[in-house]
């Protein structure tokens, strides 16, 4: 409406200019009157016509378009008066200011940035058309995200010296919900089935943390492609989406989705072959393609055919290689033939290999990590195995990786892995009040990239009502040249159990270790451990039947030889916050023979956690975690010792029951643990809008116990946990959970936390 508006006052102005200029003239002057911010200078830039020109009313047309298209005015009239051309304007106001206000779903700096591309923003001249576009546009990007109550209000005030502020307000409204989702004319597959192909869902108990069913066009339409793709995947080839409907109730609050289908014949493979150049023997290409002749079409399996194939030439140096499936299909005997089509191009070595945004850093730390040799054939195995081995050091984070080819030199090509770092000094406070426990608190200093070297250096202060906690510990990752690792560690410990209900007896531990980590291959070592320690038991004042039993028979103070031997495997696809893979790890310990004061015993025990994304872009990740440990004394030592016992509860065994506290009881009813633990988790990792924080709903099993495992006897615990890296101050963990099975004697404590302090 208001283009045709302008349009009508252009041609009035026009047919007046006409009026005004019957006869032509020469030009002997120029006037512009109703100047304010434009200078006259730049009027006459950007005339058709100058001083000495003869003007008549054919050229009036061609001066005003000119004025009108410069966008400074909003109306232009033309005048003579002699030999003087008059040209009187009203400028467009300038923007004095925008504001913004009652965006949520948008963030303001992004409304700012397409503001600001459109020209309306703070210093522009102003067209009203402009604004209203801004309106109708956003609008349609509320509407598009299921908003459809959403309303957008300008209003433009008139300011001193030709200003005006523009004001946007924003009623975004709450997004329509999915009441029902419909597929017509399926016939191959159940609607059940076609539907768990959908992120968009009706209402379910999830649905107000996912909000799967808060309608989106955009989460609709890759909905509708995950649904032609699942046909596809099962040989119907020519499936078509014919429509999508979808309707809204009259007070914009819920949403109706039909979609339609033909599904169309179900094809199969008649076949496979290669093409262009392999590069290999077709026989060592044939084993990466996993379908054959006579199964149901899969255009999945093509994909993953096309991919390995791409991986395995790019493996050998071909980094830029294409593999294009032809698909030729036979529709009367419903039948697919498929010919890989391949051009290795170029095959590349690798010149030079740098790094970028690395302050502290050093860049032979970061060469250590690499996979990939400068001087080598590029592999693509090898650059993404390097990638993921920087993601995995704790002090660094978003690691990209960039090749150039060398324009004079098209078989050598540079790598460039850009990064963030962390702050990798870790100040671990720890303080809290409890009823039983009294004031817990503790500190921490740990350095997991000290001076920029990789390596770690660690002391730590801990003191509570029932233990005090003084250790240091280094290790170096590159303590050889094949990846060889070293740690060592200095400690004095003092336990006071009896502080807390749990045993009455206090052990002061002072020792020494050392241990070594010897890689086996990419993702898991062997890991040795040795050290001596000193250890007195104080039985106390008023012992338990069996502390005081213990103590009769082995005595109260022992010289340790510690050994340990172990197997770990890290599949993580980075060190902090992963989402994907496999860690574990198993160890052996043992208590040596010792000529004076001997202890001897053995433990074991194996941990595991894993990691699966379940929905696209990690919307949602399922966690599984295990530990199972179990202790035995061996020798002339009777029985394994109670101050080694295994505890469960809390955070890391199982929450909302107090810490230390399951499992079995002494002689006077107190916790003393057990020599065998059985603990797991299962947790659904919940989609965040900050990276810094990964909220999950839990279930937690778990229990200590004395000889032997019984399954029966396991505590269980659900609720949600919400893990926050607040930046500068490190890890925050938080749980408030409900214990499921809670069994006579057992201390409950739904709200658990951990905080620790980066500086």
């Amino acid at each position: 409406m208001r283009s045709i508006k302008r349009s009508i006052t252009v041609l009035v102005l026009l047919l007046a200019a006409s009026l005004a200029f019957a006869s032509s003239f020469v030009v002997k002057r120029i006037q512009v009157d109703g100047l304010q911010r434009v200078t006259q200078g730049t009027v006459l830039s950007y005339l058709p016509v100058k001083v000495g020109d003869t003007v008549g009313s054919q050229d009036t047309s061609g001066i005003i378009q000119s004025l009108f298209a410069t966008g400074f005015f909003e109306n232009v009239q033309l005048f003579r008066s002699g030999d003087t051309l008059v040209i009187k304007v009203k400028e467009r106001p300038t923007i004095g200011s925008v504001k913004l206000k009652g965006n949520k779903l948008i963030p303001k700096k992004d409304l700012e940035k397409s503001l600001n591309h459109l020209g309306l923003t703070e210093g522009q001249t102003f067209d009203r058309s402009t604004l209203d576009q801004v309106q109708q546009a956003l609008l349609q990007e509320y509407y598009a995200r299921g908003n459809y109550s959403a309303k957008v209000n300008t209003s433009v005030k008139q300011e001193p010296r030709n200003r005006v502020a523009i004001d946007i307000d924003i009623e975004e409204g709450k997004p329509a919900v999915i009441r029902q989702i419909k597929i017509v004319g399926n016939h191959a597959f159940k609607e059940k089935e076609l539907l768990k192909q959908f992120h968009l869902s009706t209402p379910t108990l999830l649905s107000f943390l996912t909000g799967s069913d808060k309608y989106s066009k955009q989460r609709l339409d890759a909905d509708i492609q995950n649904l032609k793709a699942y046909y596809m995947d099962h040989g119907y080839i020519k499936v078509k989406v014919d429509s999508t409907q979808v309707s809204i109730t009259p007070d914009k609050k819920s949403v109706y989705i039909v979609v339609r289908v033909t599904e169309g014949p179900q094809y199969f493979f008649k076949g496979y072959k290669f093409s262009g150049n392999t590069v290999f023997p077709v026989g060592t290409l044939t084993p990466l393609v996993k379908f054959k002749k006579g199964d149901v079409f899969s255009r999945q399996k093509v994909i993953d055919a096309e991919k390995a194939i791409g991986q395995a030439l790019g493996n050998a140096g071909y980094l830029f290689v294409t593999v294009k499936p032809m698909p030729k299909v036979d529709d009367k005997k419903r039948q697919v033939m498929v010919n890989f089509d391949v051009e290795p191009g170029q095959r590349v070595y690798i010149s030079r290999i740098t790094y970028t945004g690395n302050t502290k850093t050093s860049d032979t730390v970061l060469r250590k990590a690499m996979r990939q040799q400068e001087g080598s054939l590029a592999s693509i195995s090898d650059i993404k195995e390097s990638e993921r081995q920087l993601k995995l050091l704790p002090y660094l984070q978003d690691i990209d990786v960039k090749t150039t080819v060398n324009p004079n030199k098209p078989d050598e090509a540079d790598l460039n892995y850009s990064m963030k770092e962390r702050n990798s000094a870790e100040l671990s406070l720890s303080l809290g009040l409890s009823s039983e426990y009294g004031i817990l608190y503790g500190a921490g200093i740990n350095q997991s990239n000290f001076l920029g070297s990789g390596k770690s250096l660690g002391l730590n202060f801990s003191k509570d009502e029932y233990e005090r906690n003084i250790s240091l510990s280094y290790t170096n990752p590159y303590f050889t040249k094949d990846g060889i690792s070293q740690s060592f560690s200095i400690y004095s410990q003092k336990f006071e159990p009896g502080q807390v209900n749990i045993s009455d007896y206090t052990t002061e531990q002072n020792g020494v270790n050392v241990g070594y980590s010897i890689p086996v291959s990419e993702n898991s070592s062997y890991n040795f451990g040795l050290g001596y320690q000193n250890l007195h038991v104080d039985q106390g004042s008023n012992p338990s039947t069996q502390v005081s039993s213990y103590v009769a028979q082995n005595g109260s103070t022992y010289n340790q030889i510690l050994a340990s031997a172990g197997w770990s495997y890290n599949g993580y696809d980075q060190a902090i916050f992963p989402t994907r893979g496999l860690n574990q790890s198993l160890t052996l310990s043992a208590s040596l023979p010792t000529p004076v004061q001997p202890l001897e015993y053995w433990n074991g025990d194996y941990e595991a956690h894993f990691y699966h994304p379940i929905l696209p872009n990690n919307w949602l990740i399922l966690s599984l975690r295990g530990e199972l440990g179990y202790g035995q004394a061996y020798g002339n030592t009777n029985g394994y010792p109670f101050f080694e016992n295994y505890y469960a509860g809390g955070i890391g065994t199982v929450r909302s029951y107090e810490s230390n506290t399951l499992g079995p009881t002494d002689s006077q009813g107190n916790s003393i643990g057990g020599d065998a633990i059985l603990d797991g988790s299962l947790e659904l990792i919940l989609p965040s809008l900050n990276d810094n924080v990964r909220t999950s709903i839990f279930l937690d099993g778990g229990n200590v116990f004395s000889g032997t495992i019984e399954t029966n006897q396991l505590r269980y615990s659900a609720g949600v946990a919400v893990t926050w890296r607040v930046p500068y101050l490190g890890p925050m963990v938080f749980s408030l959970g409900y214990p499921i099975n809670r069994q006579k004697g057992d201390d409950t404590e739904p709200f658990q936390f951990q905080i620790g302090t980066t500086f």
